[in-house]
């Protein structure tokens, strides 16, 4: 029988940035309880993608073939809106916003005020409420757009590594299932050993 399993785990803090880690790292075994396991598969989600995005290949790979299947959401994956991140302003996005919009001479708006995406909203719906009267009043050119930024604000309150916590999270992922196995994992030491080939990669 084919199962499934999530897991929630402790990972670890960031230690390059020294910053104590708040969520969990989450991951899905897949693997055929009716199969004597031969490899484990890590499959690491990219593309804007997360871990659900692949269950049919969990599924295909443990259905014809003697592997189980870990699926890592490592740190940071809910960095896009359809995987639970928000728009928001950091304190640079506001300085960007303030000064273009000082450089039209639009003072009438407090962007340092903006704490919530609603805020966010309604202030870009009346910026452009004041763009469009700055151009019936002829006072900009009719093409004029507001160039501006505005960030991802990631799921789960974590922040972009840049790579170093998701390696840690692939890794502390692969020595859980080695660790609290729910089959018998054969070869001895070779996955110590490919996990010890990656801990060493440079990264």
């Amino acid at each position: 029988m084919i199962i499934n399993q999530i897991y929630s785990i402790d990972s670890c803090d960031d230690v390059e940035l020294n910053i104590k880690r708040e969520s969990k790292l989450e991951f899905r075994l897949t693997y055929d309880d009716s199969k004597e396991i031969e490899a484990i598969v890590c499959i690491i989600p990219g593309g804007a993608e997360d871990m659900n995005s692949y269950i049919y290949i969990d599924d295909y790979l443990t259905r014809n073939y003697k592997v189980a299947v870990i699926n890592i959401n490592y740190h940071c994956i809910g960095n896009r809106p359809h995987l639970g991140s928000s728009f928001y302003l950091d304190d640079i996005d506001k300085f960007i916003l303030d000064t273009s919009l000082k450089a039209i001479n639009l003072k009438c708006i407090n962007v340092y005020d903006i704490n919530s995406y609603e805020n966010l909203n309604n202030t870009f719906i009346k910026i452009d409420q004041e763009i469009q009267k700055l151009k019936l009043n002829q006072q900009l050119h009719q093409n004029y757009k507001l160039k501006t930024h505005v960030s991802f604000l990631p799921f789960k309150n974590e922040y972009q590594n840049f790579g170093i916590m998701q390696a840690m999270d692939i890794l502390n992922a692969m020595f859980y299932i080695k660790e609290n196995s729910p089959f018998k994992l054969m070869g001895g030491g070779i996955l110590e050993r490919f996990c010890l080939e990656i801990h060493m990669v440079d990264i």
